[in-house]
């Protein structure tokens, strides 16, 4: 842009706080003030108002539950949105700004009234979030129908709508009616920092055992069971292997002498990140079998340490894995042994596995980063105030200039 615009970052919480969406919010804002304008931080809200009922939904739900067996409020709420509408109205009179830039804030928006462009990033939409994450199947159709309100508005009170993958993408086109020339598909970046250098990222040697790692906080979801039932299958064929499981513990069952658990290690934390790091450049894949995922952000850090992954094809999943260059996609049925197949077909082939780590750190550079993500989403923002300045200019024009940042297929 030829003029460094005001940007208001929208949500609830304080998009410079680190722990703040694990991150994602951090850097979606320092890559938004490298490559578009200066942000304006309107959030947090931290009210007491906005605490009371938050408090209070959670304090009702918890009750009905207890009565009904079914979950009736949840933070898709109207009484909460018509809150934070207000308060986000009473501080862009107090800050003005250009844009609004919305991420995984449908509440903050749905009722937000506001002359500014809505930029709206999520990275699923409601009712996807609903048919496919098992722990939401006690809803009541009460809560289900007040989600899609939500969704619903905040889709359509947006000027453009982002997404880190096409399944995402089509759940809003599907479920809301999204238009296809304001819906774009921008992938994420790996939360980071340090990144580590090219030469570190390729150094993964074949000599020794083969290292695998699972990360994740959700044992079941992550499908942990799978990781284990690789590594048996690799050690009953004779081959030295090692799983690390870092980020939770393993039920009790899960026993097993190459098996090594390190339960949590905090990327803010400069000594433990730089464990986290050695786990990730010490090993030669990354095994992700995960039952439910919108769009992990695992997997684009990953790329960065040139660690190829080994994905259940679900969710959202074909937003940061490209079959072949930064690892593979496996059917949801495959079990430990289809990915010890595959693991044995891939390092069968030493040379190939190089080429394969260094297409991986390639996704990363190209794609999986957020300096990319914030000169596309710098993109869709010319051309939403262009549209602005020019209401007549094509919004299709927008999904093509951005297709050479997108991952698209």
């Amino acid at each position: 842009m030829s003029l460094r615009i005001r940007i208001g970052f929208v949500h609830r919480f304080d998009a410079r706080n680190l722990g703040s969406w694990s991150g994602t919010f951090y850097c979606m804002a320092k890559a938004l003030e490298a490559h578009a304008g200066e942000v304006v931080y309107l959030g947090p809200d931290n009210s007491r108002i906005t605490r009371f009922i938050i408090d209070n939904t959670y304090r009702v739900d918890r009750w009905l539950f207890r009565l009904t067996g079914k979950h009736w409020i949840t933070d898709l709420n109207r009484v909460l949105s018509w809150r934070l509408a207000n308060v986000f109205e009473r501080r862009l009179k107090e800050q003005p700004c250009d844009i609004l830039f919305a991420p995984a804030a449908s509440v903050e928006i749905a009722h937000l009234n506001t002359d500014l462009p809505i930029i709206y990033f999520s990275d699923l939409v409601w009712a996807d979030l609903v048919e496919y994450y098992p722990q939401f199947s006690s809803m009541s159709s009460f809560a289900i129908a007040e989600g899609d309100r939500i969704e619903d508005a905040a889709i359509h009170r947006a000027a453009a709508v982002v997404y880190p993958s096409d399944w995402a993408v089509d759940g809003a086109r599907k479920h809301y009616g999204a238009s296809p020339g304001t819906t774009f598909k921008v992938c994420f970046g790996a939360n980071l920092s340090p990144v580590p250098t090219r030469e570190e990222a390729l150094n993964h040697p074949l000599s020794g055992p083969v290292r695998l790692l699972l990360a994740g906080v959700d044992w079941e979801r992550k499908g942990g069971a799978i990781a284990f039932e690789c590594l048996t299958s690799l050690g009953e064929r004779g081959v030295d292997a090692e799983l690390t499981v870092c980020g939770c513990v393993p039920p009790q069952q899960y026993q097993h002498p190459k098996l090594r658990v390190v339960p949590f290690l905090d990327k803010n934390d400069p000594e433990q990140q730089k464990k986290l790091a050695q786990l990730f450049l010490e090993s030669n894949f990354l095994l992700f079998p995960t039952r439910a995922d919108a769009t992990p952000i695992a997997t684009c850090e990953a790329s960065a340490y040139g660690l190829p992954a080994l994905v259940t094809d679900t969710g959202g999943t074909r937003g940061s894995v490209r079959e072949g260059l930064n690892g593979f996609l496996l059917p949801m049925e495959a079990r430990g042994g289809d990915y010890a197949d595959l693991i044995l077909k891939t390092i069968a082939d030493p040379a190939g596995y190089r080429e394969l780590v260094a297409s991986s750190r390639d996704q990363f550079e190209q794609f999986l980063n957020w300096d990319a993500w914030g000169k596309s989403l710098c993109e869709v923002m010319q051309g939403v105030l262009d549209r602005k300045t020019n209401p007549t200019a094509p919004a299709s024009e927008e999904g093509r200039k951005l297709a050479p940042r997108s991952l698209a297929s």
